[in-house]
């Protein structure tokens, strides 16, 4: 028997060296070792030596450098990329859009503008890089302190950042402008997530939802304070749509979400302090104040009027009053000077990249690794989608950045958080068996 371990040991051990992914080793030795050792037992019921049967099973199995480069090929770090791709075409778009808009618009500060967006880009790429070789793990390890913090510093939020249009959105530290609320909506459900994914997958019961009611409360009462309904509205949104994910319960959230919903919007409607009301419904009737509040809306519909199927070129007048606005609404900058293919072009892109986010999901064994797919996916689908709708010009105009191509630091974000996303791709084929948790979920305890 000891020989016969030290044998199929020795056979694993060359098959091996040649997986590059440390992580699967155990999981090979186990599946294979397991696999020669019932062609043994199968042989020497069949009449064969011990010795004859190991020489059987080892043959079967062929060379073990090439069945270790077998191995190697399914169990390897993966570039995803189709949506490196996609990156790209936005990133190329984003340039050229940003490069159009300074030449147009006759203001020295237009130069600041293109300089500060090459720079909030590179910062970003160099992030999305870091991130896509980051072991994602390491952010369940670390999710508490990183809701702790975010917490924290919304909670004092309300005593440092300026009000900036009716909000407090903005830090200044060191001459850097941090948009705190931005990166709160984008991180905190993602701690959020890995605090409570193994929780609501085991036990599903009053506690453990409890818990993560509060989890989500906290912040989004500081959201609130800071006046910040856009981010508030984003971060809910994505941590309902979780919850219901992680917990398969789908009734159950919708119920609950229209309650508190309802509840929320009641709320909205009676704070009068910067015409919030009016400004959600005024796409209702744009005739009642088409120089005010409904400016936008009509002047981005006249501009897509104007545009036609190949646009105004690149020398574009550009709206005298509305120029400045041009890069919070870049799907509007990019039909007037292209024209309505560009748009549906930029439509069918944007549709077929979240598509293949989407994909992913069924591809990525690993729980947690999903959970992070699916948290960014929602955030990306919520943001491009309202964003594109506010390109028509037919619903509400709120402070909703386009990923990727909109001016802002926001876009440093969007890339890093798509760099964590591709780093769970990356190593989805080379996280250990023995690590994957996919508990079904038990009924509610009374």
């Amino acid at each position: 028997m000891t020989n016969r371990h030290e044998r199929i040991q020795h056979y694993l051990d060359h098959m091996c060296v040649e997986v590059k992914a440390r992580e699967v080793h155990n999981d090979l030795r186990d599946e294979l070792g397991n696999h020669m050792e019932e062609m043994i037992l199968d042989k020497e019921q069949e009449g064969y030596t011990e010795e004859e049967a190991i020489a059987y099973a080892i043959e079967q199995m062929g060379d073990p450098a090439v069945v270790g480069k077998s191995m190697h090929r399914l169990h390897r770090h993966r570039m995803h990329w189709a949506l490196l791709t996609g990156i790209a075409s936005l990133l190329i778009i984003s340039l050229l859009l940003m490069w159009i808009f300074t030449t147009n618009i006759a203001v020295k500060i237009s130069q600041f503008f293109y300089i500060s967006h090459v720079i909030y880009t590179i910062f970003g790429l160099v992030l999305m890089v870091f991130l896509m070789y980051f072991d994602y793990r390491k952010w369940k390890r670390n999710a508490w302190w990183i809701y702790i913090l975010l917490t924290g510093l919304l909670w004092i939020n309300p005593l440092v950042s300026p009000v900036n249009y009716g909000v407090q959105r903005f830090w200044s530290i060191l001459g850097l402008t941090i948009d705190l609320t931005t990166i709160s909506m984008w991180v905190l459900p993602l701690a959020i997530g890995s605090i409570m994914l193994d929780k609501l997958r085991t036990k599903f019961d009053v506690q453990s939802v409890s818990t993560y009611i509060l989890l989500v409360a906290l912040p989004s009462f500081s959201l609130f304070q800071a006046s910040d309904w856009v981010r508030l509205f984003l971060f809910g949104t994505a941590t309902v749509i979780m919850f219901a994910w992680i917990t398969r319960k789908w009734i159950f959230t919708f119920i609950g979400t229209t309650i508190m919903g309802s509840v929320i919007l009641f709320q909205l409607f009676l704070t009068g302090e910067f015409r919030r009301f009016e400004r959600l419904s005024v796409v209702l009737n744009l005739q009642n104040d088409p120089l005010g509040i409904g400016y936008n809306n009509q002047t981005i519909m006249n501009i897509l009027h104007s545009a036609g199927w190949w646009g105004n070129g690149s020398d574009t007048s550009f709206d005298h009053h509305f120029k400045g606005y041009y890069m919070d609404y870049p799907g509007v900058m990019l039909i007037d000077v292209f024209g309505w293919l560009a748009g549906i072009l930029l439509l069918l892109g944007i549709v077929w990249f979240l598509a293949s986010m989407l994909r992913m999901l069924p591809r990525v064994l690993d729980v947690f690794g999903r959970m992070i797919v699916f948290s960014i996916t929602v955030m990306f689908s919520l943001q491009m989608l309202y964003s594109l709708a506010m390109t028509t010009g037919k619903v509400p105009i709120v402070s909703v950045t386009f990923p990727f191509i909109g001016f802002g630091s926001h876009v440093i974000l969007e890339y890093a958080m798509m760099g964590l996303l591709l780093g769970v791709y990356r190593r989805k084929d080379t996280i250990s068996l023995r690590s994957k948790q996919g508990e079904p979920i038990t009924t509610m305890s009374k």
